[in-house]
């Protein structure tokens, strides 16, 4: 089941060693093409988003646990918004001793009152 979560929440599994990234590519929707993502760029670019600030907060992030393995999970933006032109996809494995939990409490969005 695909949950939300935010860039800070992203940013924070990644730094904290919860998970690593595997791969990571950007979907076309209009060329319908896909473009590889060097890992280390893609940490880049979420680090960027994280610290502009402004998108620490940003909910369009969502990710599931890949079924067809036990141990890695997949994260996407864009893929649920008609709006972008782009979907940005990470795989990324979860780390060596780290507990699910810590996981799904580090990545899911609870939504404030």
């Amino acid at each position: 089941m695909r949950k939300q979560t935010t860039t800070k929440q992203l940013q924070n599994a990644i730094t904290n060693n919860l998970l690593q990234i595997t791969k990571s590519e950007i979907y076309y929707k209009t060329s319908r093409k896909t473009e590889i993502l060097d890992a280390d760029k893609f940490k880049e670019n979420l680090d960027f988003l994280y610290e502009a600030g402004v998108f620490a907060d940003f909910v369009d992030w969502h990710y599931e646990k890949n079924i067809s393995t036990k141990d890695e999970y997949k994260v996407d933006s864009g893929a649920m918004n008609p709006y972008s032109e782009n979907v940005v996809t990470a795989y990324l494995r979860v780390a060596d001793g780290v507990d699910r939990e810590d996981i799904e409490r580090t990545l899911l969005f609870l939504e404030e009152e």
